[in-house]
Parts: C-alpha cells; structure tokens; sequence
C-alpha cells in the first residue's frame, strides 16, 4: 500500500473513532433519563443536535489537522530516516539525509550524517589498506590472465556439474563458424553457463568416469583425451585434467579442464593425403605394368616384326608420358595437401633453423651447419619455409652430390631477414636452382598453385643466386621483408583488457539445487531493457533495440553482452525518437524480432530475467511468442517492485531516483544496453538491502514484489 493511501486511512479512521466517540455518548446520555426527561429532549433535539454534530466535526478536523502535522513532521521523516540510515550502512556509504521534519527529526538526522562521515572516513582507511593488500594479488591475476590467453589453444574449466569458469578468447573463437558471411556461434560461452550446451555429454561424462577409476588406482594426477565432432562437423582433440578438491585424507575431483584443439584442417589434409597416394599407387601401376608386359616382349622376341616393334614403343612412350602427367599433377596436389597445413605464425630464428636441421640430417644424411641472430623473430610460414629448403637440400644431394651446407640468417635494423643457403667448393647450375624456385611449394584460398618465388615475392621479397650473372652458382639468399605484425606483441599489463574470464567460486557448487530456494548473491541473472516505437505494445508499438548483460555471483560480466537494433517493419515517431535517440534509418536492413528473438533465448538460458518495470519489457516479449515460436519461462524480477519493498517510504522509484540513492552512475540512458547495465548495477547493490529485509533467496524476492502496489501494473 502507497504512503500517501495509508495516510488517508488513518485520518479517516481518527475521523469516524471520533465522531463515534461524541455519537456514542450522547446515545448514552439518552439511555440515562426518565421518559418524562426523554420526552423534553426530543422537543428540543431539533434545536439541540446541530450544535454537537458541528463540534464533531470541528473535532475531527482539529484531530485530522493534528495527525496530518505528526505524519509531516514525524512520522514520515521517521519512516524515512529508517530506510536511509540503512541504505548508508548497506548499500551506498556516500549517501547523505535530507529532511523536512520536526527539530527534533533533523538533529537527528545531523548525528546520523556525521556518523555516516566518520564511517565513510573509516570505510576509505580500511578500503585504502585492501586495495594495497590486493596489489600482489592483482599481479598474479595479470600474470595468469597473459598465460592463459597466449596459449595457441582453447581452454575452459568447468566444475563437476558442467558449469564454466574460466574461458580464453581462443576457446570463443573456437565454436565461432562464418555461415552466411557473417561469425555464428554454434553455442554460448560464458561463466555459469554448461558446457554440455556446446559439447556432447557422454564423451565427457566417460571422460570423467576415466578419470575417477585412475584416481581409484592410485594414480596421481590421471588425464585424458578423446575426439569429438561438433554440429557443423568439425573436429576438436580434447584433453582433459581434473581439479581436485583436498578434504582430509581424500582427494575428491571438483572439476576439470579441457584443452581443445581444432583438427579439421589437419585430419581434412591427411584424408587427401592418402587419397592422393592411393590414386597415384593405382595409376602407376597401370602404366607400369604396360612397360613392363612392352619391355618384356621385346626381351624375349629380339627379331619382332618391325610394326609390333613400333607398338610397343608407342605403347611405352603414351606411359612413360602419362606417368609424367601423373608425378606433375601429384606435385601439385601436395601441394595443395601443404597449403592445408600453413599458417602465418611468429617463429623464433634459432627454433626454425634448429628444426629445418634436424629434417635435412635425418631425411638426406647432410651436414648442416647453422647461424641466427640471438633473440630474431620472424613471422613467416615456418611449415611451408621448411619444406622448401628441405626440398632443395635433396636436388643438391641427388643431382649435385652436395652433402653439406651452411643456412645462416640475419637481420638488419629495419627488420629485413636474410636467409642465406651456401655450399662450400661446388657450383651448382642456375637451371637447377630455377627449377627449385618454381617448384609447386603451396596453394592460395582460391587454390592456385604457388611457387617459393611466388611466395615470397608476396612478400616484397627476393630469391638470389650468388655470384650474380653467372651460369652456376655456390649460394643463394632469400630476403624476407617484415610485416606490421612482424614484432611479437608486448605483454599487457591491464587485466580488464585480456580476452579471458573466470570465476572460480563456482567450485563451490556441488549440484543445482531448488532455484526458488538458491541465494540472491549466487543467482545467474540476465538484466535486460528494450526500447520501443511506443508504449502500447498490444496496440501494435514494436521493439527496435534490445540491450542485456549477464551477472554471475553478483558480478557484471561487461564481456557478455547483446546490443542489438531491430528492424520494427514500422513507422517510429517522432515523440519516441526524441526519447531514445534512435535515428529510423539506422534500423533498416536490421534483423526483425524473429530473427533476434532465439539469440536471446538461447543468452538467457538457465538464468533469472531482470529488468525495471519487467511487465513493460515481458508484455513485448509474449506477444512474439505465436510469431517466433519462442516462449520465454524464466523467472523473473522487477527492481522497481524490489525497490518499492525496500524502500516504501521514498517519493520515487524510477529507475534514475534508485541509481542516484545506490549511488550508481548514468552511463547512456534510453538505450537498451545502457539502461541495463545501469538496472544489473542497481540489482548488485540491492541485494544486500534485500538480505537485510530478510529476502534471501529468489523465492522470498517473489513472495516479495508480490506485494508492491506496482504490481497490478498491465500493459
């Protein structure tokens, strides 16, 4: 019931006990005399009655007058001064009282804000000595952060039920798929949400069982690793590890960590590889077999006829010609077989000569000796690199007899790399070399067969023969300019910036429980706002934006958002352009709500829905139900029903009045993710106001908003 509803009840109230009070006892006064006496007063009621009526009433003013001063002066600034002074201690230190009261009511109030001042004094000291604590805690954090998202693979850690706790940008990007020229996810990442939504159960469920039955036998620290194939066929290695739990004597898994790895690439380029060999194995042999049977005949029969003579000629050069084809054609498949495994990468200059080594010792039996500057780093294609050099190191063992050589490289101030190849005391061809350098290396995306020279002359690059004009030669340098991207990126400092989030007291959850009877702090919440064409949404006004963040264990996730405009198919007027700011033209070609509509059903999953003045926002949202086949069945939560409970005796509830006494800043208001970030802001700072009404759990809050006057609210 609103203030200003139980103030006229009250006077009311006063006003009949009253005037009851003065007609009961003149009933009385009658009761008490004789007939005789009864009999005079009725001839003088008619004169008598007027006066003691008009004094009724008369009191009843001068009472309502004198309750209506007590409710102005003390009873309400009482009421509110409650609620303030617990908003100070809860929720917002800053806040200060301000009253109309009594004397009495505003020296009060003037303690309460020099306690509130010494208080915020003390909170700032202690504040200030836990900020320095956290100093080193904070590093670490940073340190972790830089880890976890420099590793080349995904990384999500869950606990026992599924939920995630932490993921790195490469395990987003990892369920991300372009479908219809634009990135889809294949499921959502996010803190609190199951992992079973993106990945299948039962390879993970066996994985664990695994797991256990190691940890059962002794073994330490037991893990495992499995395949899995996603929706749109795409194949991942996974490796999983436990996190344990340490209770007494026991060791307990609380959860895991998967490592995930993309092998679509690889086990594609594998798949052609065999095909290749197959087909090729199955061609020569036909055409070997018909030089053979041709050389065979000419053995045995010396005097054949000259025309059969010339057929089997004809029939080993149409083979030998055909084999030539097929050596050609398979050179340029392997090709494309290694385009499949390159990829730009930064490479250390001592690693990749280290390996291009190795291979040349162990595949040709050479000598290799090699020199780098110290701490040189390229980016290149170290794949398609060393298979090049490689390739040149077996034309100069089996046509030149090389078997040794040197492979040095520099680089110069402006990041120029020189790689350079030399052969101590022999001269090789240039038409060797020629051949090597326009050698099917690799392919492009559109599957045109590249060369070395190609390829680093994409680069800006040059491939020399030394010495230069000559017919032979005994080195060659190839000159690699550098990228933008050239220089490995410095590590970052700032952790609010890092493409990783985590949340580790999700550990703690052994099991969902009931979701009515789980704490407010502990709750997933989605908190969303639309902006509309109108206010009617049954009368045909259309939701042109919608904004939404999630929180998890009372903290905002600013990483995991929508913010997205919609198509209303619909005139917008003017009036509610004025409000939210939004230009009509900037929704044409936007998605329509039905297009929309699932994305957000799928972010809201297993999550309570927030928003302030929620039947406004849900009273949209149903009427799309038919249209888009989306129902909606989350609970939801209204913090302008919340706030009217906690607070009943303030004079507002909208959404800036409860800001400004939260102490949460405005930051781009009238647009849907900025009022629902703003809303998510308020949400965290109620809770604790909520806990200390004794509404603790999400079944208490909707017992709870329940009894707002605003509640009745249709739209």
């Amino acid at each position: 019931m609103k203030p200003s509803t139980k103030y006229l009840l009250f006077i009311v109230t006063i006003s009949l006990a009253v005037f009851m009070v003065v007609m009961g006892s003149l009933f009385a006064s009658w009761m008490g005399l004789t007939p005789a006496e009864q009999g005079v007063v009725d001839e003088m009621i008619p004169k008598l009655l007027p006066y003691p009526m008009v004094g009724a009433l008369i009191l009843c003013v001068i009472v309502g007058g004198l309750v209506s001063l007590l409710f102005h002066y003390y009873i309400t600034p009482i009421l509110r001064l409650g609620e303030e002074t617990k908003l100070i201690s809860i929720a917002n230190p800053n806040y200060r009282i301000v009253t109309n009261g009594a004397k009495e009511i505003i020296d009060l109030t003037n303690i309460i804000n020099e306690s509130a001042e010494a208080f915020s004094t003390l909170q700032a000291d202690v504040q200030s000595q836990i900020n320095a604590s956290q100093t080193e805690l904070n590093e670490e954090r940073t340190r972790f952060a830089a880890l976890m998202s420099e590793l080349p693979n995904g990384v999500l850690v869950c606990n026992i039920d599924g939920q995630i706790l932490l993921y790195n940008i490469q395990a987003q990007r990892l369920f991300t798929r372009k479908a219809d020229g634009a990135a889809k996810p294949q499921g959502l990442i996010g803190l609190g949400r199951s992992i079973f939504s993106i990945l299948d159960r039962n390879p993970i469920v066996h994985a664990l069982e695994l797991l256990n039955t190691a940890l059962e036998k002794g073994q330490p620290s037991p893990i495992t690793n499995f395949m899995m194939t996603l929706r749109d066929g795409q194949y991942l290695r996974v490796n999983m590890a436990p996190v344990f739990i340490e209770r007494k004597d026991t060791r307990k898994i609380s959860g895991f960590v998967l490592t995930l790895e993309d092998m679509t690439r690889q086990i594609e380029s594998d798949t052609r590889r065999d095909i290749l060999i197959q087909s090729l194995t199955d061609d020569l042999q036909d055409y070997l077999s018909d030089i053979r049977n041709s050389i065979s005949t000419i053995l045995k029969e010396p005097e054949l006829p000259r025309d059969q003579l010339n057929d089997h000629r004809v029939t080993i050069d149409k083979a030998s010609s055909s084999i030539a084809e097929i050596v050609e054609q398979a050179r340029i498949n392997y090709a494309t077989h290694l385009h499949s495994l390159s990829r730009m990468e930064y490479v250390l200059a001592d690693n990749l000569l280290e390996v291009l080594a190795n291979n040349i010792r162990e595949r040709f039996a050479m000598k290799v000796k090699t020199v780098a500057d110290d701490g040189q780093w390229l980016m290149i294609d170290s794949y398609t690199i060393v298979q090049a050099i490689s390739h040149l190191a077996a034309i100069l063992s089996t046509r030149a007899e090389i078997t040794e050589f040197e492979i040095t490289l520099e680089q110069d101030n402006d990041k120029v790399a020189f790689m350079t190849i030399l052969w101590p005391d022999r001269m090789i061809s240039q038409s060797l070399l020629e051949e090597w350098k326009n050698s099917p290396i690799s392919t492009d995306s559109k599957a045109t067969v590249l060369t070395l020279n190609n390829i680093i002359s994409k680069r800006q690059g040059k491939i020399k023969a030394y010495p230069e004009g000559c017919e032979t030669a005994s080195a060659i340098q190839i000159t690699i300019p550098p990228t933008h991207q050239d220089a490995p990126l410095p590590i970052q400092t700032s952790l609010e910036h890092r493409p990783i989030s985590y949340e580790f007291d999700l550990f703690n959850r052994q099991g969902w429980e009931e979701l009515s009877k789980q704490p407010l702090s502990k709750l997933t919440f989605v908190v969303f706002d639309t902006e509309t064409t109108g206010l009617n949404p049954s009368h045909g006004d259309e939701i042109i934006q919608l904004g939404a963040i999630r929180i998890v264990n009372s903290q905002l996730l600013y990483d995991e958002t929508i913010d997205q405009l919609v198509d209303p198919q619909r005139h917008v007027p003017s009036e509610s352009v004025a409000i939210h700011g939004i230009d009509p033209q900037l929704l044409v070609g936007q998605p329509t709500i039905d297009k929309v509509l699932p994305h957000f059903h799928q972010f809201v999953e297993n999550s309570v829905l927030v928003a302030h003045n929620a039947a406004f926002d849900m009273r949209f949202l149903e009427l799309k139900e038919k249209e888009s086949g989306i129902h909606f069945d989350n609970p939801v939560l209204d913090t302008l029903l919340l706030s009217s409970v906690i607070h009943p005796n303030q004079s507002t509830h909208a959404l800036e009045g409860l800001a400004e006494r939260l102490d949460v800043h405005i930051v781009g208001r009238h647009t849907a993710l900025g009022d629902a970030i703003v809303t998510g802001e308020v949400l965290v700072k109620m809770i604790p106001l909520l806990e200390a009404h004794g509404i603790h759990t999400l079944e208490d809050a909707f017992n709870a908003q329940a009894t707002s006057p605003y509640a009745k609210q249709k739209y």
